[in-house]
């Protein structure tokens, strides 16, 4: 089967539900009945919500990795106690990067609208120029 498959709708689905079980998408690229890398990139980049759909999954995987990471931690033994320490750092910035109860900052999303108008009501207008001197008269002199 060609690598350079059409992402529909089925395959958009797999793609989304093995990302949410924290499986990364090179990984998942590499099977043979997934689009190649490049092609799940060009369908991001081109597909909006494809996009976001993406974003989204990632950060349910995100989550799911850091339970894995933490059921590792907890069946550690002295041998790979670093390791599975690395791997939890690892889902720790990752999980930070992702998802915003994680993350270092706090943002606040804020929405404000402002619109200004300008009112041409010319009933309203004020002529401050004086009288005795007009504009036909300053340019004479």
């Amino acid at each position: 089967m060609s690598k350079e498959l059409v992402i529909t709708k089925t395959i958009a689905d797999k793609i989304c539900q093995q990302l949410m079980n924290g499986v990364p998408l090179a990984r998942i690229s590499k099977d043979k009945d997934m689009p190649g890398l490049t092609r799940i990139y060009k369908e991001i980049a081109k597909n909006k919500e494809f996009s976001n759909q993406i974003q989204e999954c990632r950060r349910i995987g995100a989550q799911s990795y850091i339970e894995q990471a933490m059921e590792e931690l907890e069946h550690a033994d002295n041998r790979n106690i670093m390791i599975v320490r690395e791997k939890v750092q690892l889902a720790k910035w990752m999980c930070s990067k992702l998802i915003p109860v994680y993350g270092d900052k706090q943002e606040i999303k804020q929405e404000t609208k402002i619109e200004i108008a300008w009112n041409n009501n010319k009933d309203n207008v004020v002529d401050v120029t004086p009288d005795e001197v007009g504009i036909t008269d300053l340019a004479k002199t």
